[in-house]
């Protein structure tokens, strides 16, 4: 028997895992880096002595704007506009600042960096109510646009995509020709937007909501960090005598930031298993309507399960007779196991039609 036409289990493991492997050697990469590189990347990061007050003037400048754009492009739904707002935001610098600063232990620059992230969030937030406060109009905590309630319920995919983006931001300030993509790991992370979203929900006293954009605003900073350090550590932008001298101590300084990411993916834990009950209750929900009336179509529906209880309201398009609202309300609950409260209404479906000679 041919070896080379053998094919096993293990094999086929390998080669599923190749792709996941491919990239974690990518970011692996080792680039030669200079001492006088990494000053010049450290120095683009942490501007000192007479650039720093330019520097916090422009970083002002975008954060307001930025916030401003995605404020008015939340409140409006639009997703293009809130797009728009991702590209101007300045936020990711100065958290992958923090993170070079955790790996080099220098803790003056960390401060910095620190202090630079904070003064972004608050004036974020700031920027969020102000607008809120003038373009707000009659938004109430129920009537929210679709792009602000997209930002106040994180889950553990948005913890997958902030690990991503700073893998990413990581492996563009690393890797010399990568720079060009740092917009688009801006774009993906959303820094801005939950920032924005929670000074609108605050303005509008829609606490709930606030508190659920800051959780993923907090998400997305905790992830971006710790991911980002990662990669600078194992793609040779430490320098070995660095990180071989301070070997045990980068592990001290990344537990926090690790105990946090935790932390903080419990509650994101919590609601990725309510939202994956709340989409099967649907789904059980639209194939119970299509048997109890096969020519009835859902135009709309809402649907709210909490524990052994859910309320039910369908908009329902039918030509034919109206079928037993109970019949219905049995199956579902039978389904689903649960007690169910149920509100049909009715939209007439009509036909039209013309012709000319």
């Amino acid at each position: 028997m041919d070896p080379t036409n053998e094919t096993t289990d293990h094999g086929t493991a390998e080669a599923e895992l190749a792709p996941i492997g491919m990239i974690w050697g990518r970011i692996r990469e080792r680039e030669s880096w200079t001492d006088a590189e990494r000053i010049e990347v450290l120095d683009d990061l942490f501007p000192e002595d007479d650039r720093i007050v330019p520097y916090t003037k422009r970083f002002a400048t975008l954060i307001l704007l930025s916030t401003t754009i995605a404020a008015f492009g939340l409140i409006a739904n639009s997703a293009a506009v809130v797009i728009g707002a991702m590209l101007v935001a300045p936020l990711m610098t100065p958290m992958l600042a923090l993170a070079a600063s955790l790996m080099y232990a220098q803790m003056q620059r960390f401060v910095g960096s620190l202090a630079m992230i904070v003064f972004g969030t608050v004036a974020a937030i700031a920027t969020g109510w102000v607008i809120a406060r003038i373009a707000g109009g009659s938004l109430t905590p129920t009537s929210l646009s679709s792009e602000l309630l997209a930002r106040t319920t994180p889950s553990l995919f948005d913890l997958g995509i902030a690990v991503a983006a700073g893998l990413a931001g990581g492996y563009v300030l690393t890797h010399k020709g990568a720079g060009s993509s740092l917009p688009g790991v801006a774009i993906a992370v959303a820094l801005v937007p939950p920032l924005a979203t929670v000074g609108v929900a605050w303005e509008i006293n829609a606490t709930e909501q606030a508190v659920g954009a800051l959780l993923l605003y907090s998400t997305n900073l905790i992830a971006i960090v710790l991911s980002a350090s990662v990669v600078m550590l194992v793609s040779g932008f430490v320098p070995d005598h660095i990180r071989d001298a301070a070997r045990g101590r980068i592990g001290l300084r990344l537990l926090p930031w690790v105990i946090a990411l935790i932390v903080i993916a419990l509650p994101l834990a919590a609601h990725t298993r309510t939202v994956i009950e709340d989409e099967a209750f649907v789904r059980d929900v639209v194939s119970a309507v299509a048997e109890w009336d096969p020519q009835a179509s859902v135009v709309d529906i809402d649907a709210d399960r909490s524990g052994g209880n859910a309320t039910v309201s369908l908009t329902i398009g039918t030509t034919a007779e109206r079928q037993p609202a109970w019949e219905l309300a049995k199956a579902i609950s039978d389904d689903s196991g649960v007690r169910l409260d149920l509100d049909i209404r009715y939209q007439e479906e009509t036909t039209d039609a013309a012709s000319t000679s």
